[in-house]
């Protein structure tokens, strides 16, 4: 009887968590329901007192978007809204600031989860210039590039991007590679593999799915990134996430532009992100042994 009551319980349909759940979703998704939602609103209709649900969508801001249409700002030396040189900056810079920190922390991580490199602690120093505010490195990295001539150019925000970038794909990648069984290196080794064959062809393929995640985690962040991109850039190297500021003037806010910005700036990391799914979970219960 006890054990019958049981499985009722266990079947039983929790209403109640299914609940919650919608409520969360609809909230967390609110934001970007209502940025889409300005994006096809005609511009009279977005700064009404109340807010109005019912109109006729229009794609007038997107249109002004690709035309290079903005509002120039008194004090702005950007000029006007270059919608593909900003989209092709931003993927550039993403894909090479991904693809450079997945070669050069890889063997870093490798070298610290196996050969303790300058001790235990200084995997955690790593870790620490990720932790620390980006504000912080702001000043002496302007003036360094400043002197290096690297201001508004894709190297310069590449170099900066991955002074974040390394130490995250560093730490994340070494737990990965500590978790696998040091006697698959070991029997490797007695088959005549050298270190860098046992690295390449035995432990990459087992961290692959981890890399992959870190990938996508590392691509989203510099697509994302505001600050540097804002301070070093001036025009040539301006991304799309810096470009959409240019329509907070003095004499107003575009907020339809804003918001079309906004929803084409999400695509690619949304995109990047479904495609990845798979590989996000794998790396996450990844393992030598199942």
């Amino acid at each position: 009887m006890a054990k019958r009551q049981i499985e009722d319980i266990r079947h039983r349909p929790k209403w109640h968590i299914t609940l919650i759940l919608i409520i969360a979703i609809i909230i967390f998704n609110f934001p970007i329901f209502w940025i889409l939602l300005t994006s096809v609103k005609p511009s009279v209709l977005i700064t009404e007192s109340k807010p109005v649900w019912l109109f006729r969508p229009t794609l007038e801001h997107f249109s002004n978007l690709m035309l290079g249409e903005s509002e120039r700002v008194a004090t702005s030396t950007k000029g006007d809204f270059n919608f593909l040189l900003y989209l092709s900056n931003s993927l550039i810079i993403s894909i090479a600031t991904t693809v450079i920190a997945m070669i050069l922390a890889y063997p870093a991580a490798y070298s610290l989860a196996r050969f303790r490199t300058l001790g235990d602690n200084y995997s955690f120093w790593v870790l620490s210039i990720r932790m620390l505010p980006p504000v912080v490195f702001l000043i002496p990295i302007s003036i360094l590039f400043a002197l290096y001539r690297l201001m508004d150019t894709r190297i310069g925000i590449i170099l900066a991007y991955l002074t974040f970038n390394i130490p995250f794909a560093c730490w994340i990648i070494k737990s990965f590679i500590e978790d696998i069984p040091i006697d698959l290196e070991k029997a490797a080794k007695m088959d005549g593999y050298s270190q860098w064959q046992v690295m390449t062809k035995i432990i990459f393929p087992l961290t692959k799915s981890a890399v992959a995640a870190v990938m996508i985690i590392c691509f989203i962040f510099s697509w994302n990134e505001f600050l540097f991109a804002l301070v070093i850039s001036f025009f040539k190297s301006t991304t799309l996430t810096v470009g959409a500021a240019q329509f907070v003037t003095g004499y107003g806010i575009r907020w339809g532009k804003i918001s079309a910005a906004c929803i084409i700036a999400i695509v690619p990391t949304l995109t990047v992100g479904l495609l990845g799914q798979k590989y996000l979970v794998r790396g996450l219960t990844m393992g030598a042994v199942k």
